[in-house]
């Protein structure tokens, strides 16, 4: 299922004569913390046309092009532009570092970009890690967790760690790309073979392939992040 087919949490209340709405932003741990959101839900917010050049490549809001140097992909192959680069289409943006908000004013419409806490969980019994910011889903991907006498532990833990390349040291020297540490030896990072089933040494397998979900997720998730590992089937939801 895309990210943009889920549903949203947003917040829509009418102020005076302006209609405010409210939304969860999207911010990645080596930025300046300000939020960005979904470039296609931002033009249906704020009822602005949005398009593709495909000529150029490029994204277009109000028919000009987005600076697509500053945008960020998400994993089901959209696209995510700065809160603050609205400004150049016309809103008026500002930002209050106290309550880390971001609020755009446009044509009567009160736009409030919150950035909350994130989390994110791996669930054993399906294979997936998936990471929230908020009440908003992020990212959601396979991996592959500890096989058989080698099982990934469940149980609450935090990002404690991060590397863009780390070297085991129990197996070989052996590189983990975009490491997370969150308990000991057990990290999450990239690896070239992710089956569909537990087949590692007790890390959390994230593939390299596509959008590349495991350097997405170490971009965007911050030291101390809640990490829950669950084995939670179906049945159980």
């Amino acid at each position: 299922m895309k990210l943009s087919t889920l549903a949203l949490f947003v917040f829509v209340a009418t102020v005076g004569f302006a209609q405010r709405i409210e939304v969860d932003g999207i911010t990645f741990a080596d930025s300046d913390s300000k939020p960005c959101l979904p470039v296609r839900e931002v033009a249906s917010l704020l009822n602005w046309p949005v398009g593709w050049d495909s000529k150029t490549e490029t994204v277009l809001l109000k028919g000009q092009p987005v600076d697509m140097k500053r945008v960020v992909w998400m994993l089901d192959s959209t696209t995510a532009i700065p809160v603050e680069d609205l400004k150049h289409f016309g809103a008026a943006v500002g930002w209050d570092p106290a309550t880390q908000t971001s609020t755009v004013h446009e044509a009567g419409i009160e736009l409030v970009v919150r950035v909350r806490p994130k989390r994110a969980e791996v669930n054993i019994a399906d294979q997936k890690l998936r990471a929230w910011q908020g009440d908003r889903l992020v990212m959601e991907t396979n991996v592959s967790t500890g096989r058989s006498g080698y099982r990934t532990p469940t149980g609450e833990f935090s990002a404690v760690r991060k590397a863009r390349m780390h070297y085991s040291s129990l197996y070989n020297n052996s590189p983990m790309p975009w490491s997370v540490q969150i308990r000991g030896h057990i990290f999450i990072h990239g690896y070239s073979s992710v089956p569909s089933y537990p087949a590692s040494h007790g890390c959390i397998r994230v593939p390299l392939k596509g959008r590349n979900p495991a350097k997405w997720f170490w971009e965007w998730i911050d030291i101390g992040t809640p990490v829950s590992v669950v084995y939670r089937s179906a049945d159980s939801n």
